[in-house]
């Protein structure tokens, strides 16, 4: 039965739900993703699996930590935390992709964006953790880079800070469970929410944590894709929006208990496109990122890490000629037709933070502390008022729909 959208809007955000086929991922008791729902951000179409997984060859693994309740003792628990890791492509130790950033505020930790600058490569997986697993991570990281007679390059770790609910001085994020997630890592679905890195993390009052979404390019780029992975710990509750109502304003209560948890609070964004871009370039897409995630209601505050990596896998750069040749070639956009990469890359990286927002659940961590998710069937009546909910379809893309 097809509906237009008056007939739509007049029979709720529950039977909206029901009609939904878009999006499907792993699932989690009683949650969906928000264009399963009817949420709709921007204009772009999405990818097969609306995830940064749509880019061909990039994968992503997770390593999730939770065990223990009641009071903190460090060392001991409870422990709410975990690592994701993102390959951008599978040889990507031997065959680096340019790549760029951007740090709206940066008030935290990515290591190797210094390199990265300097060179404009990315030369290995990039893992997202918590602030005290830095170390543990990069270290571990290194074994997987190769060691001969060629400089080293520097391996990319990110963090946000999850010591609302975890154990954060008790750095339980071990080796194996960073060897886990690098070699769990798949294509397609991608799971979200209270996962790996962001297993203990918060966005915007309530539970945060990992989300994605992707974009396919309108012409003349028509036949790329861009993916964006987020780590979302971060933002005031009076200031979220999902695709522009003030969702954050109208759900007053659902705090974290107690109501304490918005101290250094930051976002890691993972970028990936198969445009074929230069390192510069790749600067201004990352750049981006923040349109869509003041879209959600951030304002990048003073405490807050935010930090966007962006890498494109059309260009693969052997590392002994990056290193040793004279010279190698890179392929690049017409410079006037970067446009639409900046829409699907300000588009993605608002759904991907509501997708974590829709994907997460509740969490009682360390001392009992209680952080609430959001609720979807209040969320989607508000939405509902506004009339910014619509039907999902099989061409929004679906593999499987």
């Amino acid at each position: 039965m097809a509906l237009n959208r008056r007939e739509l809007l007049q029979i709720g955000p529950l039977a909206i739900a029901g009609l939904a086929t878009g999006n499907p991922a792993p699932s989690v008791a009683g949650r969906q993703r928000a264009r399963q729902l009817g949420v709709r951000i921007g204009r772009l179409q999405p990818g097969a699996w609306n995830a940064i997984t749509d880019v061909p060859g990039v994968t992503v693994g997770h390593a999730t930590l939770s065990e223990g309740s009641g009071d903190l003792v460090v060392g001991r628990g409870p422990v709410r935390t975990g690592v994701t890791a993102v390959w951008p492509h599978a040889g990507i130790v031997n065959e680096y992709l340019p790549c760029g950033f951007d740090m709206p505020n940066a008030n935290g930790e990515v290591t190797g964006l210094v390199q990265t600058a300097r060179l404009g490569i990315l030369g290995s997986p990039i893992c997202l953790t918590n602030t005290s697993s830095v170390g543990m991570v990069y270290d571990t990281l290194l074994e997987r880079l190769p060691s001969d007679d060629l400089p080293a390059i520097e391996p990319v770790v990110g963090e946000t800070w999850d010591a609302f609910l975890n154990d954060i001085e008790g750095r339980h994020v071990r080796r194996e469970h960073v060897l886990a997630a690098l070699d769990g890592a798949t294509g397609g679905a991608v799971v979200e929410g209270c996962v790996g890195g962001g297993t203990g993390m918060i966005c915007y009052g309530f539970k945060g944590g990992i989300g994605t979404a992707s974009r396919h390019l309108p012409p003349p780029l028509d036949g790329y894709t861009l993916g964006v992975l987020v780590q979302a710990n971060h933002g005031a509750r009076e200031l979220l929006r999902i695709d522009g109502v003030p969702v954050g304003e109208a759900i007053g209560d659902l705090r974290p208990e107690p109501d304490e948890a918005a101290a250094l609070n930051s976002i890691l964004v993972v970028i990936a496109t198969d445009a074929p871009l230069l390192d510069y370039q790749l600067d201004r897409l990352a750049r981006r990122a923040v349109h869509g995630l003041a879209k959600t209601g951030s304002i990048s505050g003073n405490s807050s890490g935010d930090f966007t990596l962006a890498f494109s896998t059309a260009n693969r750069i052997p590392r002994r000629m990056f290193w040793r040749d004279a010279a190698y070639h890179l392929a690049s956009l017409e410079q006037f037709d970067i446009g639409p990469l900046f829409e699907a890359a300000a588009e993605a990286t608002e759904e991907a933070i509501v997708n974590a927002l829709f994907m997460a659940t509740d969490m009682e961590g360390r001392d009992g502390h209680l952080v609430h998710a959001l609720p979807l069937e209040r969320t989607l009546k508000i939405l509902d008022r506004h009339r910014r909910l619509f039907p999902a379809t099989k061409a929004e893309g679906d593999v499987r729909a």
